[in-house]
């Protein structure tokens, strides 16, 4: 007969109501480690800045934005964090909306890399 230690650190299974409680008291994207790690990197070493342009008849909108492997790895869990409280949301209903609709309101990917570098220079 084997013996198994109790534990009330974690239940066996996640009901909805965990999985949702743990959604809700989610920080910012920025606060995941791996984005940390990689803000200080451009904050050391900013990437380039690249000039994008987008016609549509004859409008043209003009924009700067950060670009290169890290600031794609920035995106790349910006969006992971958004599918995963997207997914919350049409699962769980209403109750999941509002942190999908704060995560909506975060900055994106390049105006983390634009802040880091304002507060970096700061000092």
């Amino acid at each position: 007969m084997a013996i198994h230690a109790l534990s009330i650190g974690a239940p066996a299974a996640t009901t909805p109501h965990l999985a949702l409680a743990a959604l809700t008291a989610s920080p910012c994207w920025t606060a995941d480690p791996r984005a940390v790690k990689l803000l200080a990197s451009c904050a050391a070493l900013p990437p380039v800045v690249l000039e994008h342009r987008s016609r549509f008849g004859k409008a043209v909108d003009r924009w700067t934005a950060f670009a290169g492997y890290r600031v794609e790895a920035l995106e790349a869990i910006r969006m992971e964090v958004g599918d995963r409280l997207l997914q919350a949301h049409m699962q769980h209903g209403d109750a999941a909306y509002e942190p999908f609709r704060q995560w909506c309101d975060q900055p994106t990917a390049s105006d983390a890399v634009a802040a880091v570098l304002a507060s970096s220079t700061e000092h």
